[in-house]
Formats: structure tokens, C-alpha cells, sequence
């Protein structure tokens, strides 16, 4: 089925349309074992800890199997291997449907570490484990299966947008401040445009920066709908020194050609995780997004990811969800 072969982009897509030429040319990391970094799976007796029956089990891991998720990060400028995710967003993949969700991940949410053990923000992980550590965290959290990522750094971002002609956009009056240049239309380049998804301050703060983010990912989405087989090769050989990703050179054929299968029609949806939260400070000093609750952020990304209506946590995400709000007195 297709959406057992689904995994495209280079995804800041940057999104999809990154994802895709990402995972064209680029190598699977081969000496991790993806399984240990997997939330909830059938071998961690999902039957129990998610206190589904039995006879329910089969279903619930079919609804799951119908849609591919890949984690997209953006690392800042520590690079690749000192670096904190300064973008994360969850890519859902229903080809059955010709549906595509960006989920932006608030890089402030306060999160459990796995590897450390501790409660900090989720852009943390990075610097603890790189991309299997923010994917474990993410998914452990969210009671997420997420086997996939593609990490791209402010190069990726910069290269891409100058291959496809610029970003056109309109900029407002905050954006101007923040960016130092006039309002209005334009055209921007790829400096401009990294400058354009990471202000903040006077342009929506953390939820005005994730929308810039899904919006510049939807419009390279876009783009790619005109181009053919042979112009994603060369655009990927032009981005792929500057993309890591879990992806091996034998999905790529199948991957391009899925996605020219499904462009037709397809639809997006966007979403902002925690979808509610409050902005806090802890005792050490540092700004959280704070989930209120995490179990009920949980169980909204559950319907809006597979459409599970009657979600109900598992419970490591009960125990996290109890730390979070004893931690930080948010409830």
C-alpha cells in the first residue's frame, strides 16, 4: 500500500518539499537501533500500558500503520552535533487520503529527557543524544511512533529558498522591526527568509514564529507541485550536503514518485503543540511552554494525528504528564 512507503522530504520539508530531496540523496544511520527509540509499539505490550482490550489491539495498531510520521528538525548554530533543535515538527503522512499535517513542537515545552532522565525543555534533547534523542523524547511524551527523521541546518534553509527563486511574502509591521527591513511585499532571499522564520519578539512571539515556519514549508510544498522527477534529483543533489536524515538511498526512487502520485489534491493541515499551555518560568530561571495538561495536549495530537477519538494515554504519559504539572505548579 502506499502509505507503507511513504516517508518523503527533506522535510524542513522544510517540509516536504525538503524531505523529499533530502531523502534522495542521503544515508540511513545504520548503527542505531531505531526500536529503542519507538514510544508505543506491540512489543512493549501496548495491550497493557495503554489499557486497550484484546479484541480492540488490532485496530488501534492498523489505524496507526495508516499514517507515516517523520520528525523534521532544525538545528541552530552549534551544527549538527552541538547544536539544540531550534525547529521541530511533526510530519503526518495519510496518502490514503492525500492528507499532509505540520504539527510544530514548541522548542520551550517542558518535556521528560529519557536518556537523562530529567524534566527540561524539549530542544534539550538534541544536545544530550542528537536527532534519536529528540525523537525518543517526542515520542515517549506523546505516545508517538516515530521510526523517521530529517535534520537540516540554517544552510539547508538558506540553499533551498535561493534554488526555488526566493519567498514572497508580505511583510508586517513587527516583522519589519524584528528584521530590520522595510514592510510590505518582496521577494526574500535565503538569509532573509532563515531571518523571516526565526524572529519573534515583535511578530507573534513563539506561535507567529511556527507559523512562519509551516507556512515557508507549505510554499516549497507548493513549488515542488510543478517540478518533475529529474528537477527533485537536481535539487537534491544541490541540498543533500547539508541534510542528516534516517532515510536510505533505496526509498528514494519509490518516495518521488508516491509524491508526484499524490500532489494532485492534496490537502494540509497545520497544528501548534502544546495546543494549550502557560508560559512559565521555573526555579531555574529559564521560560517553559508548559503543557496544561500534557495528557489532554496528548490526547487532542492523537485525534488530530490518526483521528482517535477515544484516546485514551498510556501510562507513562499519565506519569509525565502528573511530573509536569507538580514541577512547574501548572495544572
Amino acid at each position: 500500500m502506499k502509505h507503507n512507503k511513504i516517508s518523503l522530504f527533506i522535510l524542513f520539508i522544510l517540509a516536504l518539499g525538503v524531505t523529499i530531496w533530502a531523502f534522495i540523496f542521503t544515508t540511513r544511520t545504520n548503527d542505531i537501533n531505531i526500536s529503542k527509540y519507538i514510544g508505543i509499539t506491540k512489543d512493549n505490550k501496548i495491550s497493557k500500558e495503554k489499557k486497550v482490550a484484546e479484541d480492540e489491539y488490532e485496530d488501534y495498531v492498523i489505524d496507526q500503520k495508516d499514517i507515516q510520521n517523520i520528525l523534521l528538525i532544525g538545528v541552530d548554530e552549534g551544527g549538527y552535533e552541538n547544536a539544540r533543535s531550534d525547529v521541530m515538527i511533526i510530519v503526518t503522512i495519510d496518502s490514503d487520503s492525500n492528507v499532509i499535517k505540520l504539527t510544530s513542537v514548541m522548542r520551550d515545552t517542558l518535556v521528560h529527557i529519557p536518556t537523562s532522565n530529567t524534566y527540561q525543555k524539549l530542544n534539550h534533547s538534541y544536545m544530550e543524544g542528537g536527532p534519536t534523542e529528540t525523537m525518543a523524547a517526542i515520542n515517549n511524551n506523546f505516545d508517538l511512533n516515530i521510526e523517521n527523521y530529517v535534520v537540516f541546518d540554517f544552510n539547508a534553509v538558506k540553499k533551498s529558498i535561493d534554488l526555488v527563486g526566493g519567498y514572497p511574502v508580505n511583510i508586517s509591521t513587527g516583522e519589519a522591526k524584528d528584521m530590520k527591513i522595510s514592510k510590505g511585499p518582496r521577494t526574500l532571499t535565503g538569509q532573509e527568509a532563515l531571518s523571516y522564520m526565526r524572529v519573534r519578539y515583535n511578530s507573534g512571539g513563539n506561535a507567529g514564529r511556527n507559523q512562519r515556519q509551516r507556512d515557508l514549508i507549505l510554499y516549497i510544498l507548493n513549488y515542488a507541485k510543478n517540478m518533475n522527477y529529474k528537477e527533485l534529483i537536481e535539487l537534491a543533489i544541490n541540498i543533500m550536503p547539508d541534510i542528516k536524515t534516517s532515510y536510505s538511498l533505496k526509498d528514494i526512487s519509490e518516495l518521488i514518485n508516491i509524491y508526484i502520485a499524490i500532489i494532485d489534491g492534496l490537502q494540509t493541515e497545520q497544528y501548534n503543540f502544546p495546543y494549550e499551555y502557560q508560559g512559565t518560568r521555573l526555579n531555574d530561571g529559564l521560560w517553559y511552554a508548559v503543557p496544561r495538561t500534557m495528557r489532554t495536549n496528548v490526547i487532542e495530537l492523537q485525534k488530530n494525528t490518526f483521528g482517535f477519538i477515544d484516546y485514551i494515554p498510556s501510562n507513562t504519559v499519565d506519569n509525565i504528564s502528573e511530573q509536569v504539572s507538580v514541577r512547574s505548579n501548572v495544572k
